[in-house]
């Protein structure tokens, strides 16, 4: 069969699902800003269906309603000895361990593909100066934490992955940053932090203040 296009005009609206770094960002957001969330026209993908799995793991509620997801959320609520599996979504395990840090209780975040096999390592190096007990497998999943992580001046190499500073952003603001900055070197793919900032804005989290990605100061004025 032979098909023929003639040049033409296109008209019409098309609604696109949200892509997967917005989507699992107000998965996050959702979580931590108490209250109910109604996403409209959500993504849908694997990764997406893991933050939701996370945040319900994490104590949300999570109810699908046709085109939107209702998400209900008191704050991160974690009782007893918890195990978080982030399929094999970097962003959420990257994301959701300094979140889950903010508990004090026992957590185990895992994986499952090719997330077994990817460093983990900046978490036992940068953990623990927060005061939250870490064990990995050779810097590898499964992660053993234990917080509650206490949020203070930190110095992060950035050049490794941006989802760490996002994960540490969101962290900080769930518990409470004052007057404290987040130290980065060598940030890459500063449009995805720019991306954090504004969900978490949009969510009324605790936002700091950017110093050209070189420093990320909570202020606690700052909303």
């Amino acid at each position: 069969m032979k098909v023929t296009v003639q040049p033409s005009r296109l008209g019409g609206t098309l609604l696109v699902p949200a892509s997967k770094s917005v989507m699992q960002r107000a998965c996050a957001a959702a979580l931590l800003a108490k209250g109910d969330t109604l996403l409209g026209n959500p993504g849908t993908s694997a990764d997406d269906e893991a933050a939701l799995a996370v945040i319900a793991a994490m104590g949300a509620t999570v109810r699908k309603q046709g085109d939107h997801i209702l998400i209900g959320s008191s704050g991160l609520q974690i009782e007893g000895p918890l195990t978080v599996d982030c399929g094999e979504s970097g962003l959420s395990i990257r994301m959701f361990t300094p979140i889950a840090a903010c508990s004090s209780q026992p957590i185990t975040m895992t994986g499952k593909g090719s997330l077994v096999n990817r460093p983990m390592d900046f978490f036992d190096k940068v953990l623990p100066s927060l005061g939250v007990v870490v064990c990995t497998t050779e810097g590898k999943l499964p992660i053993g934490i234990q917080g509650p992580l206490r949020p203070g001046n930190l110095r992060i190499d950035g050049s490794l992955s941006s989802q760490f500073l996002t994960g540490l952003l969101f962290a900080y603001a769930a518990a409470g940053a004052q007057d404290v900055s987040i130290y980065v070197d060598g940030l890459v793919s500063k449009p995805y932090i720019d991306l954090t900032l504004s969900v978490m804005r949009s969510f009324g989290l605790s936002c700091p203040e950017n110093k050209n990605y070189q420093e990320f100061y909570f202020n606690p004025t700052t909303v």
